[in-house]
């Protein structure tokens, strides 16, 4: 079972920050999972939230005219602007920092492309392939070995298939859709992740037949988790960080 920290150490006033991903390694997690945004400027920074205000809770005036955090769009943001935020007491990290550090301690990760709408996808995409290329040969290889990178938005994938060496792909869904093969197929993915809610024995098993992995989210009780295990699931991603040494 490969088991992922969801946002480094769960969701909380560390998530996808530098610090939860080292919390998640101290824990015993081999694998981690983040989120990719862009800035205006195209720079590819770690953050959930498409909105300022949950994680990133203040910003001076000028930058929201005096408005709440919340109704800024994280993309609307440049990096400079983007650099002087802070989660909690923490940067905002980028994601060629992030890649460093997994490198670095051989930390394999999921790496999920967020855009905010199918326009966006390509951009995302396209800045997220540019930071895995400008990584030295021998820690480009290694990465492309040990990460997958996912998304909600199809055409995310893209610009990885067409620009990186064999890039291990998973699409991301809720529940499995009719049309699942179809782009499974296209894009030529390793996995299909599903919610929780959506991993039941039937698309587990229709998944399999198709040879592709299943990895599920976000699960957080040993029982849940033990039946998903039970059922061949490849990977879970978790918020408890003791979650892998239950007894199942």
């Amino acid at each position: 079972m490969e088991w992922f920290a969801h946002r480094g150490s769960g969701k909380g006033p560390l998530e996808n920050t530098l610090e939860a991903f080292e919390e998640a390694r101290l824990a015993g997690f081999d694998r981690v999972e983040f989120d990719v945004q862009v800035s205006a400027d195209g720079v590819p920074f770690i953050h959930h939230d498409w909105v300022l205000g949950r994680c990133i809770q203040r910003l001076p005036p000028e930058w929201s005219n005096g408005g709440p955090a919340s109704t800024v769009l994280f993309n609307q943001l440049t990096s400079a602007q983007i650099e002087q935020c802070r989660v909690g007491e923490r940067k905002v990290p980028r994601l060629a920092e992030v890649l460093n550090w997994c490198v670095q301690h051989s930390v394999r990760a999921n790496i999920e492309l967020k855009a905010q709408n199918p326009q966006d996808a390509r951009r995302v995409g396209d800045a997220v392939a540019s930071a895995v290329l400008d990584l030295p040969g021998a820690s480009r290889a290694l990465a492309l070995s040990m990460w997958v990178f996912s998304s909600f938005y199809h055409a995310s994938l893209l610009p990885l298939q067409s620009r990186l060496n064999s890039p291990r792909l998973a699409l991301l869904y809720e529940q499995l859709p009719e049309d699942w093969a179809v782009h499974a197929q296209a894009l030529g993915v390793e996995a299909v992740h599903l919610h929780w809610s959506g991993a039941d024995a039937v698309a587990v098993r229709r998944l399999h037949t198709a040879g592709l992995g299943v990895r599920v989210y976000t699960v957080n009780e040993p029982e849940q988790a033990a039946q998903l295990q039970a059922l061949g699931v490849q990977g879970i991603f978790t918020d408890r960080m003791d979650l892998p040494g239950h007894p199942f």
